[in-house]
């Protein structure tokens, strides 16, 4: 990066508007070698993953932090999605980026800034071959439900000892998924299960839930317009599940589906 001088008028006007520090010209670089130059290439290291969420993604959760808005407040051609803390600081090379090659997000320390690096956390699997689930967007998987995509988690093993519920229920006796299955839940046997129907009405509860014979199998166990014991229509229920592990009292919660 070559910064641009501080000319006055004059040298601006002597030089037919080109800045004193470009009076040689300037080469635009082209990291991958294909495509267009890196200041009009989406994706700068065709790792599948755009250069607005590599460059702006600094809690490296997949997701950009900042974003687009049209607006420019101090006209320096710089949206104020991108601007920083202060959107009306004039023309401010830059912003506050004055040192990419440490102020952009480089999960590894390594090799380039994110946005330039095939292989963002440096465990040696290229970006776009983290892709887990095939959909062609490395940024939504996470094999060890940690919150950070694999493509920037180095160790993205799953923890053997992971409580995880499995949000899908089809009580139709061909066993599958028969009954909420809750993995490891053996090892947190203080826990305590609620689930809810749309109008917040608990339709099971239970202690102790173990995947044996304390289990929600789709069928009415509390203050419900279903009979208790009778199979609950098809829909989104919300579930709350309190647990006990290694001394810390964890809460999980979410949407399951019931389906017939």
């Amino acid at each position: 990066y070559i910064a641009p001088n501080n000319d006055d008028a004059a040298t601006y006007l002597a030089n037919d508007g080109v800045n004193s520090a470009y009076l040689d010209g300037l080469t635009p670089n082209n990291h991958d070698g294909e495509d267009t130059p890196d200041y009009i290439d989406l994706d700068s290291d065709n790792d599948t993953v755009p250069d607005n969420n590599e460059g702006n993604d600094f809690n490296f959760d997949g997701i950009p932090d900042q974003t687009y808005t049209t607006i420019d407040t101090d006209g320096d051609g710089l949206d104020d999605g991108y601007e920083g803390s202060d959107v009306n600081d004039g023309f401010d090379v830059n912003d506050e980026i004055n040192d990419p090659a440490n102020d952009l997000p480089d999960t590894d320390g390594t090799e380039d800034v994110n946005y330039r690096d095939l292989d963002d956390d440096g465990d040696g699997i290229n970006t776009p071959d983290e892709d887990a689930n095939g959909d062609g967007n490395p940024t939504n998987d996470d094999a060890d439900g940690d919150g950070t995509p694999d493509y920037l988690d180095p160790d993205n093993t799953p923890d053997e000892n992971a409580v995880v519920v499995m949000q899908m229920v089809t009580p139709n006796s061909d066993g599958k998924n028969d009954f909420l299955w809750i993995d490891n839940v053996e090892l947190v046997p203080n826990n305590t299960l609620r689930i809810y129907n749309r109008w917040g009405i608990v339709i099971f509860e239970a202690d102790g839930y173990n995947n044996i014979n304390n289990v929600f199998d789709g069928k009415s166990k509390g203050r419900s317009t279903v009979k208790a014991g009778e199979v609950l229509p098809s829909g989104v229920y919300y579930y709350i599940f309190n647990y006990e592990q290694n001394g810390n009292n964890n809460t999980d919660s979410g949407y399951l589906y019931v389906s017939k």
